[in-house]
C-alpha cells in the first residue's frame, strides 16, 4: 500500500511539474508575442519623403506586401487592400511591382482603387503566389518566363517621353527551398533583361539574395559582378531593408548611364494581427526614380 501510494504521489508530482512548466511556456510565449506587438505598434516608422514627380522622370514602386507570420499562408488578405492603396497612391508612381499577393483578382482590385487609369498584369509563381506589375503607362503587354522554378512577368509600356519600357518583375525563390533555384532564377531574371531591345529597362522585385556591391567585379559575389555586367544597381545607396543587416528587395536597371535621382524605403506602420491577418509586413516598399532623358 504504501509503495503505490508512494508511487501514485510521484506520478501526481511528475504531472503537476508537466502542467506548471505548459503554463510557463505558455505565459513565456504570451508575453512575447505581447512584447513584439507592442515594439511594433510603438516603434517609429521611416516614411517616405519622395518629391513630386518631375516631367522625364519614370517611378517605379516594388513591395513584397506578404507578412512575417506563424501560418502556412503568409500571402497578404483581402482587408489590407485599402491601406495597401493608401500607402502607394501619394508615391505617385508609374510602375508598381508587387510581390505575395493572394490572387491576381487582388492585384486588380489594387489597380482600380488607385485609378482608372491603372491596369494590372499578374501570373502565379508556382509557389501559390500572385507576381503582379501595375502600371500606368499606356499600351502594357505582358509575357511570363520561368527559372528555378518559379514564374517572372516582364511587362511592355510606351514611356510618357516616347522610350520604351520594359519592367520584369521577380519573386526569385527562398534559399530555404535550395539556394540552387534562388541562384538560378536570378541568373534566368538578368538573362531575360539581356535579350531585350526597349531602350529602358528595369527588373524588381525580392530576389531573396543579399548581394555584396564591394565584391563586384572581385572574387567573392559572382552573382552580383554577373547582374552588373549586364544592370546597374538602382537602389545599392539604400542600405539594409531587411533584418539582420540585409537587402533582398532590389531595383535593377539598363542603360548603366540611367540616372537615378531618387531612391528610398519606408517601413509601413500596420497593426499586427493574430485572427485573419497573421503576423506583421516584414518589407519595406522600395521607391526608385528615374531621368530618362538626357543619356
Amino acid at each position: 500500500m504504501g509503495g503505490g501510494a508512494g508511487a501514485n504521489m510521484t506520478t501526481m508530482g511528475k504531472a503537476k511539474c508537466r502542467f506548471m512548466r505548459r503554463r510557463l511556456i505558455l505565459l513565456f510565449v504570451l508575453v512575447f508575442f505581447t512584447a513584439a506587438s507592442g515594439w511594433a505598434w510603438w516603434r517609429p516608422a521611416q516614411r517616405f519623403e519622395v518629391s513630386d514627380l518631375e516631367l522625364g522622370e519614370l517611378r517605379l514602386v516594388t513591395w513584397n506586401v506578404g507578412y512575417f507570420a506563424p501560418a502556412k499562408n503568409k500571402n497578404v488578405r483581402d482587408l489590407d487592400i485599402e491601406r495597401i492603396v493608401e500607402v502607394l497612391k501619394p508615391l505617385t508612381a508609374q510602375v508598381i511591382v508587387l510581390q505575395e499577393l493572394n490572387s491576381m483578382e487582388q492585384a486588380k482590385a489594387i489597380a482600380s482603387k488607385l485609378g482608372s487609369d491603372w491596369c494590372a498584369l499578374s501570373v502565379e509563381t508556382g509557389h501559390q503566389q500572385t507576381l503582379a506589375v501595375l502600371s500606368r503607362l499606356p499600351g502594357a503587354k505582358a509575357e511570363s518566363k520561368t527559372a528555378g522554378g518559379r514564374s517572372m512577368i516582364g511587362v511592355f509600356f510606351q514611356g510618357e517621353d516616347d522610350r520604351d519600357v520594359f519592367a520584369l518583375g521577380v519573386h526569385s525563390p527562398h534559399p530555404a527551398r535550395g539556394m540552387e533555384d534562388t541562384v538560378n532564377n536570378i541568373k534566368g531574371a538578368v538573362s531575360w533583361m539581356s535579350e531585350r531591345n526597349e531602350p529602358i529597362r528595369i527588373m524588381a522585385g525580392d530576389l531573396n539574395y543579399n548581394f555584396d556591391p564591394d565584391l563586384a567585379g572581385k572574387e567573392g559575389d559572382a552573382l552580383y559582378s554577373e547582374a552588373m555586367s549586364v544592370l546597374a544597381d538602382g537602389t545599392v545607396s539604400i542600405g539594409e531593408t531587411y533584418y539582420a543587416h540585409t537587402r533582398i528587395d532590389h531595383v535593377f536597371h539598363h542603360p548603366e548611364g540611367l540616372k537615378v535621382v531618387e531612391e528610398g524605403s519606408g517601413m509601413v506602420d500596420l497593426m499586427m494581427r493574430f485572427a485573419k491577418v497573421p503576423g506583421w509586413r516584414d518589407h519595406r516598399p522600395i521607391v526608385a526614380t528615374y531621368e530618362t532623358g538626357g543619356w
